[in-house]
């Protein structure tokens, strides 16, 4: 396997060539189990400023997460939480419950929010082992961000309870030239074959329209040229977030994210 770079650290020019040069290698190469992709239903709805990966992001959590989970009281685990702010939202979906949220850094917000009972938990998903099991277990791009990700996953399995998920949101092989030098890799349909069982279900996020409204203004003119571009022509952008929802309609098109779906034995 060729060797990862982390994207997430201080990179020269060099490094930086390197990593594109190392993940397009790898995300075009090798003969690992490709896996059946399915179409992430319904139209999701614009927020003002968000990123085409967020608006697709909260759409599934909005509208499949709900299909898929059907009881209402859960533990849920959340990897790479942040600032937990994914509780706020279950709250919002009708879940309840327990929540941990798990993260190297402390942003955590400690806040009340009705139904759950909260915790924070700082630690390295690798090494850390929980007292107890979970019904839920959610990362939104957080896996490209871990080292060892094969390892997190597998260990989320005996985390699991019977019947329970884990649900994992990451770029796809096309997220390369969107994110740069972000974490350590993208996930083309041949890595999640290889990470993932064969009963995983795999759906796609974002498409051709949303691919170009985040390379315009947040590849390029946020991240390469520093401009605050999003905040500038807020009125223009948010109009061409909108229209982004036309993803839906193009049929079988290249993703920009996957949403990985896992359900234990």
């Amino acid at each position: 396997m060729t060797a990862e770079i982390s994207g997430d650290a201080r990179l020269g020019a060099g490094d930086r060539l390197l990593y594109l040069a190392c993940n397009l290698g790898r995300n075009l190469a090798g003969f690992a189990p490709r896996v059946a992709t399915r179409a992430c239903p319904g139209v999701p709805r614009a927020g003002r400023g968000m990123s085409p990966a967020r608006l697709y992001s909260d759409h599934f959590l909005d509208t499949v997460l709900p299909l898929l989970e059907p009881r209402c009281s859960l533990d849920v685990l959340e990897i790479g939480c942040g600032s937990g702010s994914l509780c706020g939202r279950l709250a919002r979906l009708g879940f309840s419950g327990r929540y941990t949220g798990l993260d190297i850094g402390d942003r955590f917000d400690h806040a009340i929010v009705p139904g759950f009972e909260k915790q924070f938990i700082l630690a390295d998903a690798t090494t850390w082992a929980p007292a107890d099991r979970f019904d839920l277990i959610v990362s939104v791009s957080a896996l490209e961000h871990i080292p060892d990700d094969v390892r997190v996953i597998a260990q989320a399995r005996t985390w699991l309870r019977s019947g329970g998920l884990q649900v994992h949101i990451v770029p796809s092989g096309w997220g390369l030239p969107l994110y740069l030098w972000h974490g350590y890799r993208q996930y083309p349909r041949r890595a999640i074959g290889a990470r993932f069982s064969s009963g995983a279900v795999v759906y796609r996020l974002g498409g051709a329209l949303s691919f170009l409204v985040h390379f315009l203004f947040i590849t390029t003119g946020e991240m390469l040229l520093r401009l605050p571009v999003r905040r500038r022509w807020a009125g223009f952008y948010d109009r061409l977030l909108a229209a982004c929802r036309a993803d839906a309609s193009l049929g079988c098109v290249p993703a920009n994210l996957y949403a990985v779906v896992e359900r234990a034995p």
